[in-house]
Formats: structure tokens, C-alpha cells, sequence
């Protein structure tokens, strides 16, 4: 279950390490589409019944259309403007997680959700998530190997350089604010079936500070961060956790 955990942050903290390493942007509200992706999953799954393949994909399409919202607005602005507008998003997202009981089931979230059959053993859900990392992966480096990457790293480097040659910068940030929502968006969903609920906390400014960190411990300048960021992370969360229940004990 570390491992599928592992896994799961990795593919978690490719969103941001696109959009910081390769976009230049630094969202401070990268947990709302992580949030986003594990209710539209839980409600898919919980409220009508489908299949976890079905949720999944639901997980992304609605963090996908999240983001390109989102995105129009957050892409007009640059630097710490555009951070603390994403921010400002995830707590409007928050707030509505909490409030709208109904819907979301409040504080209490929504629990239930339940992997099929096949997909029951810890060993099947590991495979699907270490599967679904290499995928993210692989797509990531196949986007920076791409003529979307190159023009994406050259309006970092310089906006007014880039739009001089005839790059749409804005565009090019708002397709990758979208790609790295649905990244972060099938995060959360795998998060919610392996836990069995979708909670409030997905989306709080904790869970973007948790994804920050990740990225920062693995690194920017490779592709592998991800996967190094999340593992390092997760063994200094659960070691913090032990050496607080020891010392709770004594």
C-alpha cells in the first residue's frame, strides 16, 4: 500500500512539476483539481452507481473542465497574481465541499466507494497505479519532447520574446494549466477508490502545500522528481508520524 501510495502522490505532483519546471507558473492551488477529480469520482461511483473505470474517466474530464474555467481567468495573470488567484479558486472549491452538505456531504464527505472485484487485492490496485505513474510519465516527457514543450519552455524564458516569434503564450499556458488539471484530476480519483471517500481536505491549501514540497524534494530539472519528490516525502511523513506517536506514548 506505500508503494500504490507513492505512486499515486508521483502522479499527484506531475501537474505542478509541469506547470513550475517546463510553464514557469507556480499555483498555490494545485489541490482543487486534485479535490475536483476524487468527488466527481466519488459521486460517479457512490451516487450513481457506476463502475470505477467510468468514475476515473469522470475524474478527468470534470478536472479538466475545472481547469479550462480556471485556467481562462488564471492564465490572464503572471507571478504571485496568478498564484494567489488559483489559490483564491481552491478555497472557493473548499468552501463549497463544506458547505453545499447536499451535494458533497459536508465535513463528512462522501464515503463508500468500493474498487471492483478484480481490482480488490492490494497487489492489483499497486500494478494499476505503478501503471498509470509510468504513463504520466511518459506522457510528460513525450509533451516536452513536443513543439507544444519547446514553445511552453520558451514563453517561461521570456514572454515577450516568445510572442514576438509568434508564439500565443497565453494559449500555450492555458493548454498546460488544462493538461496538468487532468493529471491531478486522476490522482485524486485513484486517491478516493484507494481510500474509499472523497474529503474536504483533498482540496485544502494543506494537500497544495503537500504536492509543493514533493516537487521541491525531487527536483525540477528532471522527470524523474515526481517519483523521487513523492517516495522522499511520503517515508519523512510517515517517519514524523511514528516519532510523534512515540513520543505521544511516553
Amino acid at each position: 500500500k506505500i508503494l500504490t501510495e507513492i505512486f499515486i502522490l508521483a502522479l499527484f505532483a506531475v501537474r505542478r512539476h509541469l506547470l513550475m519546471s517546463f510553464g514557469g507558473l507556480e499555483s498555490f492551488g494545485h489541490a482543487a483539481f486534485f479535490g475536483v477529480g476524487a468527488y466527481a469520482a466519488a459521486m460517479i461511483s457512490v451516487g450513481f452507481g457506476l463502475t470505477m473505470p467510468v468514475a476515473i474517466v469522470a475524474s478527468i474530464l470534470a478536472a479538466g473542465i475545472a481547469a479550462v474555467v480556471i485556467g481562462w481567468f488564471c492564465t490572464r495573470l503572471s507571478g504571485v497574481y496568478f498564484a494567489f488567484l488559483t489559490l483564491a479558486f481552491a478555497q472557493i472549491l473548499w468552501s463549497v465541499s463544506i458547505q453545499w452538505v447536499e451535494f458533497t456531504g459536508g465535513d463528512n464527505g462522501i464515503l463508500g466507494l468500493r474498487v471492483p472485484q478484480w481490482m480488490a487485492g492490494a497487489r492489483a490496485f499497486y500494478y494499476l497505479a505503478l501503471f498509470v505513474s509510468v504513463a504520466a510519465l511518459m506522457l510528460l516527457r513525450q509533451i516536452i519532447l513536443a513543439p507544444f514543450g519547446y514553445a511552453l519552455r520558451a514563453s517561461r524564458d521570456s514572454a515577450m520574446r516568445a510572442a514576438a516569434t509568434g508564439i500565443n503564450v497565453r494559449r500555450q499556458q492555458w493548454a498546460a494549466f488544462i493538461v496538468a488539471g487532468m493529471f491531478a484530476g486522476l490522482a485524486g480519483g485513484l486517491t478516493a477508490f484507494l481510500r474509499g471517500q472523497a474529503f474536504p481536505n483533498d482540496i485544502s491549501i494543506s494537500t497544495s502545500v503537500d504536492s509543493l514540497v514533493m516537487v521541491l524534494l525531487g527536483g525540477l530539472q528532471t522527470m524523474t522528481g515526481p517519483i523521487v519528490g513523492a517516495a522522499a516525502y511520503h517515508i519523512l511523513q510517515t517517519q514524523l508520524m511514528l516519532n510523534f506517536q512515540e513520543t505521544w506514548r511516553l
